[in-house]
């Protein structure tokens, strides 16, 4: 084989494989995975939030204020996965009062995976 097409095939089979590479790095779930979500919801949300009805535990913390369930969240007019996840965001790692949430410590996946749970409990008409 000629030396010329040796290198073509070889730049063609890098650039072949650097795609493939770069299609895994992608997120897996660009608009959140629901039930990744409510796993990760009943692990971590469950100590202020009722996240289903019927789970396994009663919130500890109650609040003044009371937290929301995520059903309420969910029900909240004008509320989307975008909204509740920049809100989320923003909230302080350490609030300067009891009103506040302090910000969740997941990923901007697990983020997403949570915010889609959450918007999938709004009431269907």
């Amino acid at each position: 084989m000629n030396p010329g097409r040796l290198a073509a095939l070889a730049v063609i089979a890098a650039g072949a494989a650097c795609a493939a590479a770069a299609s895994f790095a992608q997120p897996k779930h660009p608009d959140g995975n629901v039930a990744a979500g409510r796993e990760l919801a009943l692990f971590a949300c469950t100590g202020c939030h009722i996240v289903e009805p019927g789970q396994r535990f009663e919130p500890r913390y109650k609040g003044p204020p009371v937290p929301p369930s995520f059903s309420e969240i969910a029900n909240r007019p004008n509320i989307t996965a975008a909204s509740l996840q920049h809100h989320l965001e923003a909230l302080p790692d350490v609030p300067t009062d009891q009103k506040t949430m302090p910000k969740p410590v997941l990923s901007s996946e697990e983020l997403r995976d949570v915010t889609a749970f959450i918007v999938s409990l709004r009431a269907k008409p």
